[in-house]
């Protein structure tokens, strides 16, 4: 493992090829898992169905994920912050391997729910500590850049998952999807510990989580988060309902808006980095929720599929957008709060908001319709943006000293 040893470490920083190369291996590892995320996701209530379970347990089995996920993340995130995160990420990459072969062992829907609960803990251990890893080696000015390029790559496995998925379920077996997901994790963990350098922050005293979740800093992100889970939840659950079950779309044409929306967030994401990073971060998100408010009321009214392309295309830019500026003011945050701390306690925000929202979404639609929905989505996230504004006139762009030099090992 010549490449994760120590080189350079009393000059205190990551030299440029070493840090180029940490960043590369952090992007595949988040292209990766979020491809095989993408793989999972329609095979599951598929999965599911075959074991004989109700709406109401494929909703249990997904939340499952997402709950345990939630709970860790801050356990996780502040343990890498004293205990490095190279290793804590090989655990969880190694985790999320082994729970993915599972799923094919399950014979009933309580062990796959319990399967899915014990994944929740695995990927706690994956995305957000890459992320933090990333904040590590993000110097002050280029966090939009750094963070824009990981998310791009992270949303750009996650579209093309959904198309593996269907070509495996329709060729091989549904199984295959799992096994797929399996694979791909552990060649990501092999080739994370042969090449990733371990790269930590100078040892710091813990932030207690209920003052890091507190700090200043980090209010906007909580806040942005629990907004975009709105938008997002929608995005994911109800336009396929939308679509496919209201407008009677093929499910080529459904895969196609879904592609092509995530396609456009990850490539928004990479460009829109140095823009942010000399930016008024706070404008740029309220920009970027304004412009997903629009796309979702537009999406209420569309009726052809021309009109829905049209629509997603312009939320995916304000996703992207948004994505990007929010990730620079975790990692701004977190060289006060401890990056690990901060990317934990920002995706908490966002699972607690995918949890609640479906449920609270689906009681609107059962009542007021699926396009209700989307209205009140829209209304929603359009509440955030002269909050947004109003910060943004009250704090110049943020741009924090550089933390301590950090120590390789």
């Amino acid at each position: 493992m010549a490449v994760a040893e120590t080189s350079g470490a009393e000059s205190g920083r990551m030299d440029p090829e070493r840090k180029r190369l940490a960043a590369f291996l952090l992007c595949f590892t988040a292209f990766a898992t979020m491809l095989g995320i993408g793989i999972i996701t329609p095979a599951l209530p598929i999965y599911a169905q075959l074991m004989g379970a109700t709406g109401f347990w494929i909703g249990v089995i997904f939340s499952s994920f997402a709950l345990s996920r939630t709970v860790f993340l801050p356990v996780f995130g502040a343990m890498s912050d004293s205990c490095g995160r190279r290793n804590l990420l090989l655990i969880g990459l190694a985790g999320y391997s082994l729970f993915s072969a599972l799923y094919v062992l399950a014979d009933s829907v309580y062990l796959l729910t319990l399967i899915r609960f014990l994944h929740g803990i695995a990927a706690a251990m994956v995305f957000p500590i890459a992320i933090a890893y990333m904040g590590d080696i993000a110097d002050v000015g280029e966090e939009g850049r750094m963070m824009g390029g990981f998310h791009s790559a992270a949303f750009l496995g996650m579209s093309f998952g959904p198309l593996i998925s269907g070509v495996l379920m329709d060729y091989l077996d549904i199984s295959a999807a799992f096994l797929c997901l399996s694979l791909i994790t552990a060649v990501t963990a092999v080739v994370c510990f042969r090449f990733l350098p371990d790269h930590r922050a100078k040892p710091r005293d813990p932030v207690p989580f209920l003052t890091a979740a507190c700090h200043p800093a980090l209010r906007i992100p909580v806040f942005f988060y629990l907004v975009y889970s709105v938008a997002y939840a929608t995005y994911l659950v109800y336009l396929p309902v939308i679509t496919g079950t209201v407008q009677h779309f093929t499910g080529t044409e459904v895969g196609v808006l879904i592609f092509v929306g995530t396609v456009i967030m990850a490539g928004v994401q990479k460009l829109s980095g140095r823009i942010v990073d000399r930016s008024n971060k706070y404008f740029l998100l309220a920009i970027g929720i304004a412009v997903i408010a629009t796309a979702s009321f537009g999406i209420g009214l569309s009726a052809t599929f021309a009109e829905y392309l049209g629509a997603v295309i312009v939320l995916g830019c304000g996703f992207g957008l948004s994505l990007t500026t929010i990730a620079a003011l975790v990692t701004i945050a977190g060289r006060e709060t401890g990056q690990g701390a901060a990317a934990g306690i920002a995706s908490m925000a966002q699972g607690i908001g995918l949890m609640v929202v479906p449920v609270i979404f689906g009681i609107v639609m059962d009542t007021a319709g699926i396009h209700a929905v989307f209205f009140a989505t829209a209304a929603v996230t359009l509440i955030a943006v002269p909050v947004l504004l109003a910060v943004g006139r009250s704090r110049p762009v943020e741009l924090k000293t550089a933390a301590p030099a950090p120590v390789e090992r």
